[in-house]
This record gives structure tokens, sequence and C-alpha cells, in this order.
């Protein structure tokens, strides 16, 4: 089987599902946001402070091109991986792409209820945050849809439950 790519919106359940779906499969899992911050030893807030999100971006790109290819990876992208159109189209030839869903009041829900939710998800707007959230999902979605294989709400479930979910839809599509 290919390798997989978990996308879409914050606190959707990327980095806990990717870790687990990893195990399961027996893959190596690697998320973007995290290994950028490894990479510059920096938080992702501390990232966008002094390089804006435009500077996030560039390094957000230069290492997903590195990543297409990768054999045998869970590889969870930040939200706003999505809007790098050209690169997606080359993640989409190597990776099974799924996109997690959420709806709205959950994603606040989760964002209130992880307290690293200000050092590793600084405000993409000037807006409050529920605004925030609306617009951005409205403007990325279509990206979602259109670039992934697979869609999965996050809203319902254990972690668990949506990891099988995964598998068993994995086994169907590849036999």
């Amino acid at each position: 089987m290919q390798s997989i790519l978990l996308t879409g919106f914050r606190a959707t359940g990327k980095s806990l599902i990717g870790r687990l779906l990893a195990e399961r499969l027996g893959y190596r899992f690697v998320d973007t946001d995290h290994e950028l911050c490894r990479r510059t030893k920096q938080s992702v807030e501390e990232i966008v402070a002094e390089r804006g999100w435009q500077g996030f971006r560039m390094l957000e790109r230069a290492l997903l091109q590195e990543m297409a290819g990768q054999q045998k990876i869970v590889l969870a992208v930040g939200g706003g991986a999505i809007e790098h159109e050209d690169i997606w189209q080359l993640l989409r030839a190597h990776y099974f792409i799924i996109w997690l869903q959420a709806d709205k009041k959950t994603i606040l829900s989760r964002m209130a209820a992880d307290d690293k939710t200000s050092t590793q998800r600084p405000a993409l707007t000037s807006q409050n945050l529920e605004d925030e959230i609306e617009e951005i999902l409205a403007r990325r979605s279509p990206l979602y849809a259109s670039g992934s294989d697979m869609a999965v709400d996050t809203a319902t479930g254990t972690p668990k439950q949506l990891v099988e979910q995964i598998l068993s839809t994995l086994v169907k599509v590849s036999a």
C-alpha cells in the first residue's frame, strides 16, 4: 500500500489519528508542523512571529516537496498545506489522501481544550476565532474535497474507531 497523508483543518485529529494509524500499519509517522518546529528549533507561533505566515508556508512547501515519494509513512500536514496546489498534485501521485473533517463547534471545543493551541495554532486572520474558522473552512473545504481520496468525519467516534474505519476503507480500496 502506498503512503497515507492526512489533511484537514486544525483540531480535526490529524496528529492523534495519524500516530494510531501509523502504529497499526507499521509505518513511520511524521507531523509536518512538528517536523518544522524540530528543524527550526521554534514553535509554530515563533516561526510565524519571526517570518510571518508567508515565511511559514515557504518552509512548509519545501518540506512537502521533500516528503513526496516517501514510502510506508503516515504524513499529517498542517491545515493550510492544501493551499500549495501545485505541490498537492505531486503529493496525490504518492499518497492516499484522507481529509479529516469536523464541524466548527467541534473544532472550537477541541481548540479550547488543548493547552498547545496558543503556541501551535496562532491566529490565521485578525478575526475572532469563530469567524476565522468559518472563513477558512469555507475557502479550504472545496480544496480538501477535490484534493482527497477519502473523507472521514472526526466529530463522532473515538480515535480508535476512526482508525478502524480508515483501515476498513483502505482494505476495500487496495483489493
